[in-house]
């Protein structure tokens, strides 16, 4: 068993070795930043302990209770769709790549002062990154996903106590279990406010397993979610099949519209499924084949957006709802449209019974334009 284990971890170490050679990226605010960057605000809450270290704000360890910071981002002139132009040290470069502005801790009142001088018509993005993320790559991904896909909303960050190691990736599932009481009172505190109209979720990877039990305790505490939870994205779902049904049904009939982004051809998931005994992670189905594919068409109300073999910046499969500079937009113009209208070829999309099943492949480049 030991040897098994012990290989298992070797291979996903050499599935992403291209990630290994990046230093971690910090945030110590730059002085200045170059004609045409483009600049996104975050407000960063956090379960995490903080750091003494220079530019990293938090470290990977459990804090007590709930701080917040707001994080002024700055993306280089020549930022490509789909990338992150990760700090190369701790004094980034900010004509070529991505950079902090200013990080300012925020008590709660000012946290949602902040959310009142956003451009953003009441609208709430949350964004739960998935295992291995430190803080400062948390927030430039959601940055980076803000500014690409064009969504009109402010970005919250929720971000948990991850190590950002690749060996740690049961303390981490740990982490996102200590942090499930957290976001669902960061939820309860957003969809009280009178100031939040609509508030959309995305998570990633095993981000979404948190955010299916917050959302799972704050049904079964209210009787139902509310109705301002009007969207929920689960890009690559790092979820067993047979939890995540289980969490479905005790969210209830009365839920906000579910999308899904899966990619057959995730390798991290394929060993993840590995890991836990060979179950079926959610994000790695192919929902044109049998069993899914009934299951999804018998659904209400459900997208699924299938990514094998989209080309990415990076070439991540497990990263591609980001990367891909055709997915991100994809959702931004979804997401930014009332009535639910993509720009999508009809050929690509499936649709029984309220479902939808969007099969995108490489050279779709016309979405969003």
């Amino acid at each position: 068993m030991m040897v098994c284990t012990r290989t298992v971890w070797l291979v996903f170490a050499l599935l992403v070795a291209g990630c290994a050679g990046r230093p971690p990226a910090l945030l110590t605010p730059i002085a200045e930043t170059p004609d045409g960057a483009a600049q996104v605000d975050v407000l960063a809450i956090s379960t995490r302990a903080q750091s003494d270290l220079e530019g990293e704000i938090y470290s990977g360890e459990r804090g007590q209770g709930l701080s917040a910071h707001v994080v002024n981002v700055s993306i280089p002139p020549s930022h490509e769709l789909g990338a992150v132009e990760w700090p190369s040290s701790k004094n980034p470069k900010p004509a070529k790549e991505f950079a902090a502005i200013s990080v300012v801790p925020a008590e709660p009142d000012e946290a949602w002062a902040w959310f009142d001088s956003q451009e953003s018509a009441g609208r709430l993005l949350i964004f739960v990154h998935g295992y291995r993320v430190r803080f400062a790559d948390a927030v430039f991904r959601l940055s980076q996903i803000v500014h690409d896909s064009g969504i009109k909303a402010a970005p919250v960050l929720f971000t948990w106590p991850s190590r950002g190691e690749l060996l740690s990736y049961f303390y981490d599932r740990e982490s996102a279990n200590f942090s499930r009481d957290a976001l669902e009172l960061v939820i309860a505190e957003a969809v009280a406010r009178d100031s939040v109209s609509e508030i959309v979720i995305l998570a990633h990877s095993m981000g979404s397993w948190l955010t299916m039990e917050a959302l799972r305790q704050t049904s079964i505490r209210n009787g139902a979610l509310s109705p301002k939870i009007r969207d929920v994205i689960l890009a690559s779902p790092d979820l067993d099949l047979d939890v995540f049904d289980q969490q479905m049904t005790a969210i209830g009939e009365k839920r906000p519209h579910f999308s899904f982004i899966v990619s057959s051809d995730d390798r991290a998931l394929g060993i993840s499924k590995l890991l836990a005994g060979g179950r079926h992670r959610l994000g790695a189905i192919n929902p044109l084949e049998e069993p899914h594919k009934s299951r999804i068409e018998e659904a209400k109300d459900i997208t699924v957006v299938d990514l094998s073999n989209l080309d990415s910046t990076s070439g991540s499969s497990h990263s591609r709802f980001a990367e891909s500079k055709d997915a991100v937009t994809l959702m931004g113009a979804t997401l930014n449209d009332a009535k639910r209208e993509t720009q999508t070829p009809p050929s690509l999309i499936s649709q029984h019974a309220g479902s939808v099943i969007m099969s995108l492949g490489a050279g779709i480049a016309q979405i969003g334009k």
